[in-house]
Formats: structure tokens, C-alpha cells, sequence
């Protein structure tokens, strides 16, 4: 079975790695919102046109924190809202925040009490976006963020300082004891669902309309880097990646199950382990996506237990974001990281 074929590459037109990077719909078209190595930006490219955009944000710290400016913006997410594309996400030293992509205006500033992020994701709830956000703190938690919500401010008359009167305040989903590694939502049994894995080993499934614990996977044999959920041999599994694996968990028990072992007889998951995932089902196949440290991507096909095709290998260095969707009609797959480029692959015809 051959690997898939490399639709098209292209190199963000800053001088920094892609840290990470979302994918929205705008007028029926894939565009993709990064966040680079720097972290004062976010970039968008469309992958039809092959053509960037540097779009600056405004200070997230507080309209009176005129000497703190945006420095850590390394896990980013998108959504389109009410037909403008919002971008959510922070960093290890920056909470979570958003902003107009368009204008870079602040929609929701960094809160002072909370930790810095280490993953940012989304989901749709009732017809209605949201963003899901897990600190990199110790005492981890995940948030949901609503982003037809934002702050707002007042001008003090006589005063040259703004002050902001009110909050828009995301709900707590759950609470990891160490960094989030992996976000991803989902239906499960007609609810719907957010999946979160922290540093701890754990992977928790939250009903997020009434805050409940659906299963909870414990002692995960890998800290996972990447989690999500799809059916395979028609039952819900949970998905996680880390290490050298991609794991399959049954969450009607919270019992792991299959381990699909990263190929080769001595892989150190140190220098070669896998940073990031995504799942999805291509021509009815349920497949994951795993992007590694050595610049490794793999497609698994989760029904087979095995690869498709072969390791790929054009990138140089970590991978540190991995989505699958459609362009120009196509299933692919987006890979990107420290070589600063993205990468297209074509998920149509991998049994050719």
C-alpha cells in the first residue's frame, strides 16, 4: 500500500516555526489560523490560493497593562462567528484569550487567576461554537469558552485608563493534576462530549450539558499527545497517541485495549515520540493521523490495527500540529511544525 501522495507544501512568511493551527470554513473554503515559535502574531494561509497573511492582535493583558504585550500565543483555535473569524488560544505563559482575526481587537482578555494553555480546541454545542481550552499548570483544568460572549469596557470620564465591567466567563469542564496533552469532542450515546488527557496519565471523557463524568481511562500507558473519538468496527472508541502508540479505549469499561505500536525494533520516544493526532474516516475507513518529534507522520488504520503505507519523512524536524479535512473536494491531511512549512497530503486513494 503506497504512503499518500504530497498535495502541495508552503512556508509561513514568518521566520518562526508553526507552533499550531486550526482550520475554518469561509465561504465554503479551508483557510488555516497559525500560531508561530515568536507567539505576537497569528497567520492565516488559504491552501487553494497558496497565499499568507500576517493578522497582528492587540495586547490580550488588560487595556492597563500598557508595558505587558502578547508574547506566548503558541496553541491556537478558530471559529467563524455571526460570519467573522474569531481565534482563541495562549501559552505556557500566557492564559487563555481571543481575538477579531480581521481587526486583532481583544474579545476576551488573559485572567490574571488562571495558568498559562497548552492545548486550545472546538467544538459545536447545539448548533452553538465554542472553544475548549486546558492549562499547562500544574492543577490543570479545562474550559469552556464562548465566544459570542466577550468583555466589556468603559471609558472613565476624566480618566485616561479603561476599565472593564464585564467578564465573560468560560465553565469548567474538568480538572487534570498536570498539563493537558490532548483536546477533542465528540458525541458519545447521543451526548455530547469533550475528551481531555493530562500529564497524569489520565483520559477523561466530560457530558459537558450537565458537567458529568462519562469514563475516565486511568493509567494511560503513555502521557497521550493527542486524544479524540470514532467509531471503529462499528462501537465508539476513544482515541489516544503518545510515546510510540496509538491507543484504542472502550468507554463503556475505561479499559485500554488495542496498542498499535510506532514502527521500528528501537524507537526512543524521547527523540522520535509522537506530539500530536488526529482522527478521522476517510471512504468509510476510520484512520488517525500521528505527527512525531523526528519529523515523522503516520496514517493508521484503526480497523486493521496496522499502518497505511509507509512512514512519511519530508519534514525535518518535530511535527507539532496535525488536522484532516477536505480541500478542493479531497480528504487530507495538514501537517506542519518546525521546518516551518505546511504540508498537504491526499487521503483519497490510499488503497492504490
Amino acid at each position: 500500500m503506497k504512503s499518500p501522495a504530497l498535495l502541495t507544501s508552503s512556508r509561513i512568511i514568518s521566520d518562526s516555526p508553526i507552533e499550531d493551527f486550526d482550520i475554518v470554513l469561509v465561504d465554503g473554503r479551508p483557510l488555516v489560523v497559525c500560531a508561530d515559535f515568536s507567539g505576537r502574531d497569528a497567520f492565516s494561509w488559504d491552501p487553494v490560493d497558496d497565499r499568507w497573511a500576517v493578522h497582528p492582535l492587540d495586547n490580550p493583558c488588560g487595556p492597563n497593562e500598557d508595558d505587558m504585550e502578547l508574547d506566548c500565543l503558541l496553541s491556537i483555535g478558530a471559529l467563524v462567528v455571526d460570519g467573522r473569524i474569531v481565534v482563541g488560544g495562549g501559552g505556557y505563559r500566557q492564559p487563555f484569550a481571543q481575538w477579531d482575526l480581521q481587526t486583532g481587537a481583544v474579545l476576551t482578555y488573559a485572567r490574571d487567576e488562571h495558568g498559562g494553555v497548552a492545548r486550545t480546541s472546538t467544538m459545536e454545542l447545539h448548533g452553538r461554537p465554542l472553544f475548549i481550552a486546558g492549562d499547562s499548570s500544574a492543577g490543570s483544568p479545562v474550559r469552556l469558552w464562548d465566544p459570542s460572549q466577550r468583555d466589556s469596557l468603559t471609558e472613565y470620564e476624566g480618566e485616561d485608563w479603561f476599565a472593564i465591567n464585564y467578564l465573560a466567563e468560560p465553565i469548567d469542564v474538568c480538572w487534570h493534576r498536570d498539563s493537558i496533552g490532548g483536546l477533542a469532542s465528540g458525541m458519545l450515546g447521543g451526548r455530547p462530549v469533550v475528551i481531555s488527557s493530562g500529564a497524569d496519565a489520565c483520559v477523561m471523557v466530560r457530558d459537558v450539558d450537565d458537567m458529568t463524568s462519562v469514563v475516565q481511562f486511568d493509567d494511560a500507558p503513555v502521557p497521550a499527545g493527542g486524544v479524540g473519538m470514532i467509531p471503529v468496527d462499528g462501537r465508539m472508541r476513544v482515541v489516544a497517541a503518545g510515546g510510540t502508540s496509538v491507543l484504542l479505549g472502550d468507554p463503556d469499561t475505561g479499559t485500554w485495549g488495542e496498542c498499535l505500536e510506532f514502527p521500528g525494533d528501537e524507537v526512543d520516544p524521547d527523540e522520535e515520540g509522537i506530539l500530536c493526532m488526529d482522527v478521522g474516516v476517510v471512504d468509510g475507513r476510520p484512520i488517525a493521523v500521528t505527527g512525531a518529534k523526528d519529523g515523522t507522520v503516520c496514517l493508521w488504520d484503526l480497523e486493521g490495527r496496522s499502518l497505511l503505507g509507509a512512514p512519511i519523512t519530508e519534514h525535518e524536524d518535530e511535527v507539532f500540529a496535525v488536522r484532516m479535512t477536505e480541500v478542493s473536494n479531497r480528504a487530507v491531511a495538514l501537517t506542519a511544525g518546525r521546518d516551518r512549512r505546511i504540508r498537504v497530503w491526499d487521503l483519497d486513494d490510499l488503497d492504490q
